[in-house]
C-alpha cells in the first residue's frame, strides 16, 4: 500500500509522448505508481494519505543545473544591489548598512551593473564619501568585476605598485592609483583579506540556500566550483545528510584535479543526495564586465574580452581530468571561449566517450553558427541561463549587434544535438524557475523587445531542460527529471499547468524523497 496519494491534479511526468495523468502513489522515497483516479486509488491502505491537488499541476522536482549554492547562502544576508537603478541609490544603500555597523567591520555586497546605471566604471570615492570607517567589497552582477573602496584595497594591500594578477586587471587612474575597480581575479586579495566564515557560519549559509531553492520548487542542484576548500567540505556533509532539502552534484576546481586523482575522488561518487560533480573550468570571463572572449571586438568598448583557462590549459588539463573520472564542465560565454572548449573536447571525444562521460558546456551563451553544430553533433551539454538574456540583451545590443544570431542560440543548438539543460547561476542571478521559463520561451530583454525570437523554446522544451534533460546532463536520467515508477519522489506543485500559461506561477509545495521540503497540504 502507497504512504501517501496525490488526487484531483493534473500529473505532468514529463515522459516523452505521455499524456498527464490525474493521479500519482508514492511509498517511501519512491513514486510506485500514476495514471487515473481509480487505478492510483487501489493502492491506497489504511494508513495511506490522500492529498487533493484541487486541480493543481504536479511535476518532478526542478533542477537548478548552474549554482554557486554556498555562496547564493552568504549573499541571501549580504546587501543586494540588483533591483537598484541608479549609482546615487546603490551609494545611499551602503551609506544606510554601514550606519548600523560597528567601525571596522566589512561591508559586502553584489549585484551592481554598470549597463543599468548607465556608467562607463565605477571608482572608489564615491564609497569612500559614506563608508571610510568600513571597509567595502560589491561584486558585480556577473560576479566578474567588483568595486571596492580605500578601506578595503588597503586592507588588502592594493595600490599603485601592486601589478596586475593574472587572468586579471586592476582599473587605475592616470597615475596608476586604483580606482577600486577589480576584473577577474583581481579583487582575489581583498576577498582574502575580508574575515572568513567559520563552520557555523557556512553551514547556517547552506541552510538558508537550500530553505529559499525549495521554496522554489528546486529538489536538485549541479553545484558549480569557486570556493575555498572548507567551504565544499561542509557542503558534502550537509548535503549528505539525508534531511537536507536538496540533491547536490558538486563539481570540484580544475586545479585540483591531481588531488582528487591521488585519492580516487571521481565524477558519480557518493549517495542519492550528495554526488561529486564534475571538474569546473573558466575559459573566459563575463558579458556584462565585458571580459567575455569574443572572436571578434566588442563595438561599444572595444576588445575581445579576457582569456583564463585559454587554450594551452584546455589541452594540457582536459585529459587530465578525463583520466582522473572527472568529466569537463568548462564555463565558456563568449563565441571565442566556447570555440575553444569545443576544440579541447573533440580532440579527446574517443577518450571521454568510451567512458561514458557527458562533458558540459556552461553559459554558452554567444556560439559561432560553425560551432553550434560541431557541439550538437558530439552530443554535448550546453548548460544555459535563459535568465542572463533578460539583462544581458542590451549589452548585446550595445556590444554584439552586428552577430546577434549567436547569442543565446537554444533552439539552434537543440536541434543540432545538443542536450539544453538550464539554470540561474544564483547568486549571479536570481534562480526563480519560472522567470527562467519565461526567459526562454520569450526572449524578452529588460530593455523591452525580444531577443532573436526564432530561437525561442515552447513551455514543454523549456521545462525539459529544468526536469528530465538536466537530470541526463548528471547521469541521473534513470531516477530523477519524470515522475515513473521507481523514481526519486522528488515533485513540485504549481497553482497551474506552465505549458498552458507561464504567467503568474506560484510554487504550492515541494517534495524531496517523499517528504515535504516546502510547504506541504493545509
Amino acid at each position: 500500500m502507497a504512504d501517501k496519494i496525490f488526487i484531483n491534479g493534473v500529473v505532468r511526468s514529463m515522459v516523452p509522448g505521455r499524456e498527464p495523468a490525474q493521479a500519482l502513489a508514492v511509498t517511501g522515497s519512491q513514486i510506485d505508481a500514476l495514471g487515473g483516479a481509480a487505478e492510483v486509488m487501489a493502492l491506497r491502505g489504511p494508513g495511506t494519505e490522500v492529498i487533493d491537488l484541487e486541480g493543481r499541476c504536479l511535476l518532478p522536482g526542478f533542477h537548478d543545473s548552474h549554482v554557486h549554492l554556498t555562496q547564493h547562502g552568504f549573499e541571501l544576508s549580504q546587501l543586494r544591489l540588483d533591483e537598484v537603478g541608479t549609482l546615487e541609490e546603490a551609494v545611499d544603500l551602503v551609506a544606510e548598512r554601514v550606519d548600523s555597523m560597528a567601525p571596522g567591520r566589512w561591508l559586502l555586497g553584489a549585484g551592481f551593473s554598470l549597463q543599468r546605471w548607465g556608467v562607463d566604471s565605477l571608482h572608489r570615492r564615491d564609497l569612500d564619501r559614506v563608508s571610510s570607517h568600513h571597509p567595502v567589497l560589491l561584486r558585480s552582477q556577473d560576479h566578474h568585476g567588483a568595486w571596492a573602496n580605500t578601506a578595503a584595497l588597503k586592507a588588502a594591500a592594493v595600490g599603485s605598485h601592486t601589478p596586475d594578477p593574472p587572468h586579471g586587471t586592476i582599473v587605475r587612474d592616470a597615475d596608476g592609483t586604483p580606482t577600486g575597480m577589480l576584473l577577474e581575479r583581481a579583487f582575489e586579495p581583498l576577498r582574502n583579506a575580508a574575515p572568513k566564515p567559520d563552520r557555523s557560519d557556512i553551514r547556517a549559509a547552506l541552510a538558508r540556500a537550500a530553505t529559499h531553492l525549495g521554496s522554489l520548487g528546486v529538489t536538485t542542484v549541479h553545484h558549480m566550483a569557486f570556493e575555498p576548500v572548507d567551504q565544499w567540505r561542509e557542503l558534502a556533509l550537509a548535503a549528505s545528510d539525508s534531511d537536507y532539502p536538496l540533491r547536490v552534484w558538486a563539481c570540484v576546481p580544475h586545479e585540483d584535479i591531481e588531488h582528487a586523482a591521488a585519492v580516487g575522488l571521481a565524477t558519480g561518487q557518493g549517495g542519492a543526495n550528495f554526488a561529486v560533480g564534475g571538474a569546473k573550468f573558466f575559459a573566459d570571463g563575463a558579458l556584462g564586465s565585458r571580459t567575455a572572449w569574443m572572436l571578434d571586438p566588442y563595438l561599444d568598448r572595444g576588445g575581445l574580452g579576457v582569456v583564463v583557462d585559454g587554450p594551452d590549459t584546455l589541452s594540457e588539463r582536459v585529459p587530465k581530468a578525463i583520466a582522473a573520472g572527472l568529466v569537463p564542465v568548462v564555463h565558456a560565454i563568449g563565441d571565442a571561449a566556447v570555440r575553444a572548449v569545443v576544440d579541447a573536447l573533440e580532440a579527446q571525444q574517443s577518450v571521454w566517450r568510451s567512458l561514458g562521460m557527458r562533458p558540459r558546456i556552461e553559459h554558452a551563451q554567444h556560439v559561432h553558427p560553425d560551432d553550434v553544430g560541431r557541439l550538437g553533433s558530439m552530443g554535448l551539454i550546453a548548460s544555459m541561463q535563459p535568465i542572463h538574456l533578460t539583462f544581458d540583451a542590451a549589452s548585446i545590443r550595445a556590444g554584439l549587434s552586428d552577430r546577434l544570431e549567436r547569442a543565446y542560440p537554444m533552439r539552434s543548438l537543440k536541434a543540432a544535438g545538443a542536450t539544453l539543460v538550464f539554470g540561474s547561476d544564483t547568486p549571479v542571478a536570481d534562480p526563480d524557475v519560472f522567470v527562467g521559463l519565461r526567459a526562454a520561451c520569450r526572449r524578452l530583454g529588460r530593455d523591452g523587445p525580444p531577443l532573436t525570437s526564432d530561437e525561442s523554446l515552447g513551455p514543454d522544451e523549456a521545462l525539459a531542460a529544468y526536469t528530465r534533460d538536466a537530470a541526463y546532463a548528471i547521469g541521473r536520467e534513470r531516477r530523477s527529471g519524470q515522475l515513473r515508477p521507481g523514481y526519486d519522489a522528488d515533485l513540485v506543485l504549481l497553482s497551474h499547468d506552465p505549458v498552458d500559461d507561464l504567467d503568474d506561477l506560484e510554487v504550492a509545495w515541494t517534495v524531496k524523497a517523499g517528504r515535504f521540503s516546502h510547504g506541504g497540504p493545509s
